[in-house]
């Protein structure tokens, strides 16, 4: 595992030249990270909602009995789900044949009309708003890190990409002390409900407004023939002339992957997308891949946590009311303070690979104590916490912390990063699919697992992430600062024994026909020789 980067080792961007960290990169990473606000806003307010009397009373809660009650409850959270998962699906061919730009303005305004239809207080219209805003939300899950990691300099393209998941995070944090503040109020009609869910109208309108000033991906236009104009914008967005070395080498690898895929099969059609798949055993072992990464993903748990935070805490003891809100609260700090600092400091300095495997064994401990303690402690809610309670919080803070290491982000990021330019959206498209209706089924069983199942719901989430720990050592690469078109070098081992190629060389970092051409470049320069046509990089085009 030759290659291996030291956690103090000097980040790779500072190498890269000063113009490509402009304010256009800056403004692009914000605007599309905005969607991240409208997902964690979505998830986060729904939890706390669902504990407020005047929202149980607006739709019938407090009459239900208890399995009643979480039936309904389950279904009004995981609708959202549900709408994202066909989000997800349409996500792929709208990117592909609208493009990246204007799919993202179509979605983001889908949320802002379903976010208004949850400020009605019928069941029929809010189950209909959640499941609208869920196409927004599940199509933008896609979208969003699909547009940052094609348009990020590849040294700084996980911090970029995981803005968005910073933005998820900030948004859930906001959301769980929006729910809190408005508990404390005497009021009890239903402007309550209703102002904490309004609040995700304002980064919905911002995610909207602020995409109509970005520019569409040079790697989306290059793979669909239009090189000149990719090349424009890629100029435009890294500030630097078509002449440049950074430049021509980015270039030179975005136009090598897509030549040799048109070598493999000629067509961009979903019908040789998905035989590139099937045929293909490197992009098989990438879709294989991501597709696990995001199965454990939901695995650990977290959509539970996220949508019922207020329920679980009460288990373990803490004081139904504000006081579980308040607790959620700071949950959602310890969240929002790790992603800060993963997303500055440890996914391009460290890395994807060990934060994610750290993370996850944290986040499976974290479970196993909740599962044994509730199991054996049988704590009740009334009382005051036990001391077993304060340890149980304890731990799912180190849960959170643990969490946002790891699974939060680097399954957004690998997918990302991993698929080629022709089956990228289609493969993307199929991960979040996954993502969101294991979400679905999830977050509408979780309310009935915690009545019924109690401490196994958290036993189950704790296996099954100490699982996922084990598949990341011995199947997930490191990505860190290889190129997307390097991808295809990688994927050439099996998928098996990628713990023994996971760290990259300085030489892997690169497409190796490309590094080639520019190793012929430098001799023929050396000899006096003509400089290679295929690294010349549509020179006359300049403008």
């Amino acid at each position: 595992m030759g290659g291996g980067t030291s956690i103090w080792a000097s980040p790779e961007w500072r190498t890269d030249p000063r113009e490509i960290f402009n304010g256009r990169l800056w403004y692009l990473t914000v605007a599309v990270a905005m969607a991240g606000c409208s997902y964690g806003f979505d998830q986060g307010n729904i939890g706390g909602v669902l504990t407020l009397p005047s929202f149980k009373r607006a739709f019938g809660l407090d009459v239900l009995s208890e399995e009643e009650a979480d039936a309904r409850a389950g279904n009004i959270a995981a609708m959202l789900a549900a709408g994202g998962s066909g989000g997800a699906l349409l996500a792929a061919p709208c990117a592909d044949f609208l493009g990246r730009r204007n799919s993202m303005i179509i979605f983001g305004f889908l949320f802002l009309v379903g976010a208004a239809m949850q400020e009605v207080a019928h069941l029929g219209v809010f189950y209909a708003g959640r499941l609208i805003a869920g196409l927004g939300v599940g199509a933008t899950s896609m979208l969003a890190p699909q547009y940052l990691g094609e348009n990020s300099p590849k040294s700084v393209r996980g911090s970029l990409t995981t803005t968005y998941n910073l933005c998820i995070i900030l948004a859930l944090s906001l959301a769980f002390w929006t729910n809190y503040e408005v508990s404390l109020w005497s009021t009890s009609s239903n402007v309550q409900w209703k102002l904490a869910l309004a609040i995700q109208l304002i980064p919905g309108g911002f995610l909207l407004l602020m995409m109509f000033f970005v520019i569409d991906t040079p790697r989306a236009l290059i793979s669909k023939g239009q090189r000149e104009k990719g090349l424009t914008n890629l100029c435009t967005l890294r500030q630097l002339p078509a002449d440049h070395p950074y430049v021509i080498q980015e270039f030179s690898e975005v136009c090598a992957q897509v030549d040799a895929e048109q070598e493999v099969t000629k067509g961009s059609n979903y019908w040789v997308v998905m035989k590139d798949i099937a045929t293909i055993p490197s992009n098989r072992r990438r879709l294989f891949l991501a597709t696990t990464l995001f199965l454990f993903h939901k695995f650990t748990g977290t959509d539970s946590l996220n949508y019922f935070a207020p329920e679980i805490f009460e288990m373990i003891g803490v004081k139904s009311g504000s006081l579980t809100l308040l607790t959620t609260g700071v949950y959602g700090l310890v969240k929002l303070a790790t992603t800060i600092l993963y997303v500055a400091f440890i996914v391009d300095r460290v890395g994807r690979r060990r934060p994610l495997m750290v993370g996850a064994a944290l986040q499976a401990t974290a479970m196993l104590y909740i599962a044994l303690y509730v199991r054996f402690a049988k704590p009740e809610s009334t009382g005051g916490t036990p001391a077993g309670g304060i340890v149980g919080i304890v731990w799912i803070y180190i849960y959170a912390f643990g969490w946002s290491f790891g699974w939060s982000v680097a399954p957004y990021v690998v997918a990302a990063e991993i698929f080629p330019a022709r089956i990228r959206s289609f493969s993307m498209s199929i991960c979040f699919f996954i993502n969101w209706i294991v979400d679905y089924g999830i977050t509408k069983a979780t309310p009935s697992m915690m009545t019924h199942l109690g401490w196994g719901t958290f036993l189950l989430y704790a296996m099954l992430t100490y699982i996922g720990a084990i598949f990341v050592y011995f199947c997930m690469p490191e990505s860190k600062g290889r190129s997307i078109e390097s991808m295809d070098d990688l994927f050439q081992n099996s998928i098996w024994t990628m713990f023994r190629h996971a760290y990259p060389t300085e030489e892997d970092k690169i497409r190796h026909d490309v590094q080639d051409k520019f190793v012929q470049k430098l001799a023929g320069e050396e000899h006096g020789a003509k400089e290679p046509e295929s690294v010349t990089v549509h020179a006359e085009n300049r403008a």
